[in-house]
């Protein structure tokens, strides 16, 4: 794999068969098709594939794909790395770490094509056409672009997980759906997640904003953002081999015992349980 930029990776590969990948400690890669076809298999549950589909591929191996005619991948790999704040005057990419764990916990990991929306399918293909071009071309800007064209293929990803969770739920407070967007978007930093914070972005009065959140979403504030957090930690569990440890302390979690215990109270099952049975 050709390492374009310290904290990100992409790669151009063809197979006839496929081969289980190597990707330590990284959340997930993007598969773009750009010929062949075959099946996209999670589970023993297959979905054809073939030019231009794009696909989601978790750590995890219970994803992969059956290969019927040689197969040429564009993957794009995304690790922890590349949304840790630089020093190089480039853009500060730290933020996006709440809508890379926002993928991870939302998307429902089956087989099938990650985009679903056909116009956002060709806003990404366009993306991804972008950093297929750079990637060939190499020169002195490509790593600045593909870096920034990254932060706008995250962004459709999400915008199309959204949509679908909102699929067949309304609500009456357009500003509420812009409130829970803004938390799915956030849930890694603490200060915007605050009450007092919320409540002067949103103009909704401190003191009435539990009960607000509770009158248009059926629970409390709380309650939505740690299970918001739990989501995400069971994906991690289950699609990552990002250490437990580790996974607790980005979700703001005490440490891996404290997770645990939570996990189990919600789910029954601890982070390692969850694990063990995915990946074996």
């Amino acid at each position: 794999m050709e390492q374009i930029h310290d904290t990100f990776a992409i790669e151009i590969a063809e197979y006839d068969e496929w081969q289980h990948r190597s990707r330590k400690n990284n959340f997930f890669e993007l598969a773009y098709i750009l010929d062949g076809k075959g099946f996209h298999s999670v589970n023993y549950v297959d979905y054809p594939y073939k030019e231009n589909g794009i696909f989601l591929l978790p750590t995890a191996k219970c994803h992969q794909y059956i290969i019927k005619e040689t197969t040429t991948f564009l993957f794009v790999r995304f690790t922890g790395n590349y949304f840790a704040s630089n020093t190089n005057n480039q853009v500060d990419y730290s933020c996006w770490f709440n809508r890379l764990n926002f993928i991870m916990g939302n998307h429902n990991h089956l087989s099938g094509e990650l985009i679903e929306d056909d116009d956002d399918k060709k806003q990404l293909k366009r993306l991804l056409d972008v950093i297929l071009y750079e990637y060939s071309r190499k020169d002195i800007c490509s790593s600045f672009i593909i870096q920034n064209t990254l932060v706008s293929v995250l962004a459709v990803i999400c915008r199309n997980i959204q949509q679908r969770n909102w699929d067949g739920r309304t609500f009456n407070d357009e500003k509420f759906v812009d409130l829970l967007n803004f938390i799915s978007f956030n849930i890694l930093d603490a200060e915007k997640l605050s009450v007092k914070y919320l409540s002067q972005k949103f103009h909704i009065s401190e003191t009435y904003f539990s009960e607000y959140f509770k009158r248009n979403a059926s629970e409390r504030f709380q309650d939505y953002v740690l299970k918001s957090k739990l989501r995400i930690a069971q994906s991690r569990a289950k699609f990552s081999d990002t250490p437990i440890q580790e996974i607790a302390l980005e979700l703001g979690f005490t440490d891996s015992s404290h997770l645990n215990r939570i996990m189990k109270n919600h789910f029954g099952k601890g982070m390692r349980e969850i694990r063990k049975e995915m990946q074996g």
